[in-house]
């Protein structure tokens, strides 16, 4: 699962490739300038995420338990958008992608977020739904990553931008 902050910007990809060959050190500072602005909002989505299982049947070693439970990073992508998606000359890149690696909080965030509401097991066997206990205990869909996101994208977009435009300025003293 992953949360994308997404800018528009005008030959962002080829200065990228460009910088890399020319002066890898500077195409370095920006994804570490990258990764710091969007810091707060990770950090603001870890803090939601508990340290203990949220159901007691979570508790266990396996793909799908809490124990050793990966929070949510930062990811950086600079690759070349993908053929539909350039729009009006305007590369649109996610720059930033704020993703969960492990599957326990991606599954505890949006689980009943599409419904499924209903056990479909035989009622003499039926216990409760997955969805409505961690509603019940938790909060409704989007408990974890999406409540935050949509909160600060906004914020994170707005400490890219000037990191963006220093290095196209620099990218183009370079060049």
């Amino acid at each position: 699962m992953a949360a994308d902050v997404r800018l528009d910007t005008y030959g962002l990809q080829d200065a990228l490739k460009k910088m890399q060959k020319l002066n890898p050190a500077m195409r370095r500072t920006l994804l570490k300038d990258t990764k710091a602005a969007a810091k707060p909002l990770v950090d603001a989505i870890n803090a939601r995420v508990p340290q203990s299982p949220p159901l007691s049947g979570m508790a266990h070693k396996g793909r799908t338990g809490w124990a050793g439970v990966k929070k949510v990073q930062i990811s950086l992508n600079t690759r070349k958008p993908k053929t539909g998606s350039i729009t009006a000359g305007a590369e649109q890149i996610a720059v930033v992608r704020v993703v969960t690696k492990g599957a326990p909080v991606a599954i505890t965030d949006m689980a009943g977020k599409a419904g499924g509401t209903k056990s479909r097991r035989e009622p003499k066997y039926r216990r409760p739904n997955f969805a409505s206990a961690l509603d019940s205990r938790i909060g409704t869909p989007s408990r974890y990553v999406w409540k935050d996101v949509e909160s600060m994208a906004a914020d994170a977009e707005r400490a890219l931008q000037p990191i963006i435009q220093q290095f196209m300025l620099d990218a183009q003293k370079e060049f």
